[in-house]
């Protein structure tokens, strides 16, 4: 009960606040044509990490009430730490992005050469972020040094890999619900009620909100949005604590950056019959 209620809250209050922060947007000028060449808000994703630490607060207040939630609270905050550093890291790349590199590999490449770009700085401090957070997890859980840097590993990478598919309306959203709704099963039967369902669920219940604004054409995560999410995803598959799911989780992680360096993953959907219907639907 207490997760239907997190999940239909958070629906509703990015119900409410999506136009406010649209007509904000919109007056500041943050748009970018979509495929139709209308412009639209470019970075609406900053709903997320302004609208779910209020749900984070909630779950706070409900354990204060008596409802035991099972939350462990270190973990709770190493969580939103991680997620709002990269949403803000996410927010400057949109505000500063003046560089034509692209990929992992020349923001480096460029890095090394004395230059920072607006991706530089994002993978720059992301990877301290993502240091800071798994150390963090290592030390509440008093857990095994070996999965150190795989937890290091899928935190730095989750954000990265879903701005990759941020390329058509809504594909990156359903890329995240895929991922979560694994995660949230695994995590589920593994374990019942936990903390990765409590943190999840407000999640979903606001990204299922914001999908058909991004589905319409309406509204860009941006990459304020685009890494919030990935970072949440990332964050959970590591707070969740199975060393298996993180393993695979990392290891599609490594496949899918280096088919980024070498294919264009709009082509390959385009040639496959199931995925091509996966990425149209519902989209106008």
């Amino acid at each position: 009960m207490t997760l239907f209620l997190l999940l239909i809250s958070s629906y509703l209050l990015v119900q409410a606040t999506l136009p406010l922060i649209a007509r904000l947007l919109t007056k500041a000028g943050m748009l970018k044509e979509n495929y139709r060449q209308e412009l639209i808000p470019a970075t609406l994703g900053l709903i997320f990490p302004l609208v779910l630490p209020v749900f984070f607060l909630m779950e706070q207040g409900l354990e204060l009430l008596g409802f035991a939630l099972g939350l462990n609270w270190g973990l709770f905050y190493a969580f939103l730490f991680y997620t709002t550093g990269f949403g803000l890291l996410g927010l400057a790349d949109d505000l500063l992005k003046n560089d034509e590199a692209k990929g992992i590999r020349q923001h480096l490449s460029v890095l090394c050469r004395g230059e920072l770009t607006s991706g530089g700085v994002k993978a720059l401090f992301g990877l301290v972020f993502s240091i800071m957070f798994s150390l963090g997890v290592h030390l509440i859980r008093d857990g095994s040094w070996w999965l150190l840097i795989p937890q290091i590993l899928v935190a730095a990478l989750a954000p990265n890999i879903l701005n990759l598919f941020d390329l058509r309306p809504g594909r990156a959203v359903k890329v995240f619900l895929a991922g979560m709704l694994l995660l949230m099963v695994n995590s589920y039967l593994d374990k019942g009620l936990n903390t990765t369902l409590y943190l999840g669920i407000p999640i979903l219940g606001a990204v299922l909100s914001y999908l058909p604004f991004d589905l319409k054409g309406q509204a860009m995560l941006g990459d304020t949005g685009a890494n919030f999410l990935g970072g949440a995803f990332g964050s959970l598959v590591v707070l969740d604590g199975d060393p298996l799911f993180l393993g695979l989780t990392l290891l599609i992680f490594i496949g899918l950056q280096l088919m980024a360096e070498k294919i264009s993953f709009t082509q390959l959907i385009e040639k496959n019959r199931i995925l091509k219907f996966l990425d149209d639907m519902g989209r106008e």
